[in-house]
């Protein structure tokens, strides 16, 4: 039998399937527009949402897996300032890591013998 996820848990999952999807739709799209402002602003902060709540999921002390949490909002906030200097291929690459990091954390978190495959699949 599986057991609860609880309420980081949930609100971690919460955030970082709605940011995963927003994230995408922003890489997809044509850059530098209006809804391209606007999507990645909500994308930044589900990502905060994301990476805070990350340090509340802990079942025995803090591991290295929260070091990813601290490298994606470092990521995140250089993208902010390389954006707002016009330095737009910096801000690619912070914003493109942030996501493919996030992306990348959730393939890992959802391999078998990890928590979240227990708590969703039972294996």
């Amino acid at each position: 039998m599986a057991e609860a996820i609880g309420f980081s848990g949930a609100i971690h999952l919460a955030a970082v399937l709605p940011a995963l999807a927003v994230g995408g739709l922003v890489l997809l799209r044509k850059k530098g527009t209006l809804g391209h402002k606007v999507a990645g602003w909500i994308w930044v902060a589900l990502m905060l949402v994301v990476d805070f709540s990350a340090f509340f999921l802990q079942r025995e002390g803090y591991g290295w897996i929260h070091i990813f949490a601290v490298i994606n909002l470092v990521s995140i906030s250089a993208g902010i300032i390389f954006i707002k200097y016009r330095k737009f291929f910096a801000h690619a690459a912070c914003m493109v890591g942030a996501y493919v990091g996030t992306a990348a954390a959730g393939v890992g978190a959802l391999m078998p013998g990890r928590y979240l495959n227990f708590v969703l699949f039972g294996t």
